[in-house]
């Protein structure tokens, strides 16, 4: 694909994948009930981890394959091709998973690793708060130290998964006299610890896999603290390295090329059944289908980049907003297409089960989640075009 040409060890490794895949992949898919949904993606992600298909990029020695870039791409695709479920934590297996790895003590890998890959315990991101969104360094949720403890109190939002997570990889302040990038350390929290609350937010969708989570005095071991004390702001850009850049490239790369593929098949079949408007939207769908195999390319070529990275390099803003845009207008698109009817959502005169607008809704959040579109070009203006910050 875009003129990759994989050695024989890397074919071998697509092959493996392959045959596994065939002989593993669920018959069924995902259900709906978001109980079951859950144990149906537990079940996926424990048998995944032990064919050695969970992790890949983490190194042998904590389970993972230490899989090239290259493989990672090929994992990335044939996943893809093959239609497999999602995992239960993702966010565990990309972003904290790696984290312990880069900077946790060998106690600390030894009690928190194993348990990721199977989804065994998961885990849930305690850095967005009200008023400290894509502006990390903002944050006001504190911590005091208390002989062997920390003792944390403030709020939290957008956290995924929190309201069944075992664990929450916690951003405080414990410096509160510090530059505000020089006091935030990074904690782990038992998420079944006193003084821990959430509520969910619910989201246009109707789904509610978000919360707000909530910290009344609630008591940390010391040993808990990931890193430096006060120095969790490297972390912070570590985390958000794997989650702008990598993940985003990998994820959206796949996502992108495949929804301009089911959208050219949405077309397809509303003009079989004789919609008689669809001409107009004709270079549109072509265009769409451009943008994602333009972003596939780029994503090839910035890959080594952002793999090789310490922290989150310009091009993996560039990844994240190009990504993100280009998923709304796909699905825009999508929704014009498939005709009013398609925003009845789960209705039964809804095109593919109300699939597309669930799709719509979500991707609202996309130009929001891991930095929004404005905090984006403003980095993209100041470090990749050597602009002066506003005002």
């Amino acid at each position: 694909m875009f003129g990759v040409t994989y050695t024989p060890a890397e074919e071998g490794f697509r092959a493996e994948l392959r045959a596994w895949l065939e002989a593993n992949l669920p018959r069924a898919s995902a259900p709906e009930d978001e109980a079951e949904q859950r144990r149906f993606r537990h079940a996926w992600q424990r048998a995944l981890a032990e064919g050695g298909w969970v992790g890949i990029q983490w190194p042998r020695a904590h389970g993972g394959r230490g899989a090239s870039l290259r493989e990672q791409i090929i994992f990335t695709e044939e996943m893809a091709r093959a239609r497999a479920p999602e995992i239960l934590d993702p966010v565990s297996v990309n972003i904290v998973g790696p984290t312990l790895i880069r900077f946790g003590t060998p106690a600390q890998q030894a009690r928190w690793l194993p348990p990721i890959r199977p989804a065994d315990q998961v885990w849930c991101l305690g850095f967005s708060e009200p008023n400290a969104g894509s502006d990390l360094a903002s944050l006001r949720c504190r911590a005091r130290r208390d002989g062997d403890h920390w003792v944390i109190s403030g709020q939290k939002v957008w956290s995924s998964k929190a309201h069944f997570a075992d664990w929450c990889l916690l951003l405080v302040r414990t410096g509160p006299e510090a530059p505000k990038h020089e006091g935030i350390s990074c904690l782990v929290v038992d998420m079944r610890t006193p003084g821990i609350t959430w509520r969910p937010l619910v989201q246009l969708s109707g789904r509610s896999e978000f919360n707000q989570l909530f910290f009344e005095d609630v008591r940390v071991p010391a040993e808990n603290v990931v890193g430096a004390v006060n120095g969790g702001w490297p972390i912070i850009r570590a985390a958000l390295a794997h989650e702008r850049g990598t993940l985003w490239a990998f994820d959206f790369k796949v996502r992108l090329q495949s929804g301009s593929r089911a959208l050219a098949d949405l077309y397809r079949r509303c003009r079989e059944r004789g919609r008689a408007d669809l001409a107009a939207f004709r270079p549109r769908v072509a265009q769409a289908w451009i943008e994602a195999e333009v972003f596939g390319a780029h994503t090839l070529r910035i890959l080594p980049r952002l793999h090789a990275a310490a922290d989150a390099p310009p091009e993996a803003a560039l990844q994240k907003l190009f990504g993100s845009e280009i998923q709304q207008r796909t699905l825009e698109l999508a929704m014009a297409i498939a005709g009013p009817y398609a925003q009845l959502g789960r209705d039964p005169r809804a095109l593919d089960a109300g699939a597309w607008a669930e799709a719509y809704l979500y991707s609202r959040s996309v130009t929001i989640s891991s930095g929004t579109s404005e905090v984006l070009r403003n980095l993209l203006a100041q470090q990749a075009l050597g602009l002066p910050r506003a005002g």
